[in-house]
């Protein structure tokens, strides 16, 4: 279990690589709320927060956590939907 508490952390880092820019930029922008802008902050933030859960576990007292496992297993699930919902989905113009 601490090592799959470990991969999913880390893997959550990663994809808030993406996501942690795309929340900076979206919030300093101001894009109007019928592009990805405004709407998504909302979505991007949830899956930034999940970085607080990523980092307990690589303390001592929680790697061991079932509680840390499951946040971060369907945190990167969302993660993963909302990042293919941001790749794929086509600006509506």
């Amino acid at each position: 279990m601490k090592v799959a508490n470990k991969i999913l952390s880390i893997s959550i880092i990663l994809i808030n690589f993406y996501f942690l820019p795309f929340t900076i930029i979206s919030i300093r922008n101001l894009i109007g709320s019928i592009e990805y802008g405004l709407s998504s902050i909302p979505l991007t933030l949830s899956i930034n927060l999940l970085l607080i859960s990523a980092f307990l576990v690589f303390k001592d007292g929680f790697s061991k956590s079932m509680l840390l496992l499951v946040i971060n297993a369907l945190g990167l699930v969302w993660g993963l939907f909302v990042l293919w919902l941001l790749l794929t989905v086509p600006l509506m113009d």
